[in-house]
């Protein structure tokens, strides 16, 4: 059996490392979880080097990174498509063509777009921001979520949006996360999903994780200067 070991970032921030820690949970991968702490999100230095960010575990940079055997694999949704083909039986994919090519047109939607939405709204899953208020063009790449959610129900029947749980419920699940951060209201019709994909077995375990996952300094800064709590969600009881 391969050795495969996820190196994450904080689950408590890294939206991409969520992602597939989601995905091989999910499948009921066996895989050890190493967490890298970059020291200039620790304060403890202006910057982290490439050399330095590979000497932790990364190819390119950036983080997440699963070793299949020693082998690397470094961006999440090729991560999720080696988890795909290698546990077929977890069915991460719709089954049918057209529905499949629909989950990966808007999981790389996901890793291309959102840009404003992203920026302005960094992933800080335990944090809330009181009043926020998301600008224009932030706001369009609200309303193109709500509206590929909705299609995508509407034609599965739910309760996840190709049916069954997929790698494309994993790469949206921390876009939720930063509505509830910063207080999105979520249109009635979402609501069920929302709360399916917030009771998944995988995400509950996944925040168990985060609560106990170290913190980024400069994350919990930024979200303060918005007037946010890193910590409100946690104050607040079960997530």
């Amino acid at each position: 059996m391969s050795k495969l070991t996820l190196t994450v970032l904080s689950l408590r921030y890294s939206s991409w490392s969520m992602r597939p820690w989601l995905t091989l949970t999910h499948a009921g991968v066996a895989f050890e979880t190493e967490t890298v702490e970059l020291p200039h999100m620790q304060r403890a230095s202006e910057t982290t080097s490439l050399a330095q960010r590979r000497a932790m575990g990364s190819v390119r940079g950036l983080f997440p990174v699963l070793r299949v055997d020693g082998t690397p694999i470094h961006e999440s949704l090729a991560i999720c498509e080696y988890v795909a083909d290698t546990h077929p039986a977890a069915q991460l994919w719709p089954t049918d063509a057209l529905r499949r090519a629909e989950a990966r047109a808007i999981c790389s939607e996901m890793v291309s777009g959102f840009t404003n939405m992203r920026g302005e709204m960094s992933c800080h899953w335990l944090g809330r921001v009181p009043n926020f208020k998301p600008s224009a063009a932030a706001r369009a790449d609200i309303d193109r979520v709500f509206e590929l959610w909705g299609e995508k129900l509407e034609r599965s029947g739910g309760p996840f949006l190709f049916g069954r749980f997929s790698i494309a419920d994993a790469m949206y699940f921390p876009v939720l996360t930063r509505f509830r951060t910063y207080g999105v209201e979520l249109p009635p019709r979402l609501a069920t999903y929302a709360e399916a994909l917030e009771a998944h077995a995988p995400v509950r375990a996944l925040l168990e994780k985060a609560r106990t996952a170290p913190r980024i300094p400069i994350y919990d800064d930024g979200l303060r200067k918005l007037g946010g709590d890193p910590d409100a969600a946690l104050r607040a009881g079960p997530a």
